[in-house]
């Protein structure tokens, strides 16, 4: 379980140097932690959004709730 955490941590430090990149390489300066933060909590709801979308979308095509074309 302890591994599992560390994962999940370095996986959390891994996003946020590449939401630290991507806004360098946008703005052409270093952003500062705020926003770091800001863009990274943004990240991570609109992954959950899309992931929840496409999950229950699956389930309704199981149930035959959606027609498939």
């Amino acid at each position: 379980m302890v591994k599992t955490q560390r994962r999940q941590e370095q996986r959390q430090r891994v996003l946020k140097a590449k939401v630290a990149m991507a806004i360098y390489s946008e703005y052409g300066r270093v952003p500062k932690e705020r926003e770091i933060d800001e863009v990274y909590h943004l990240t991570r709801v609109l992954y959950k959004v899309v992931l929840g979308t496409h999950f229950l979308r699956k389930q309704q095509q199981k149930s035959g709730q959606l027609p498939l074309f």
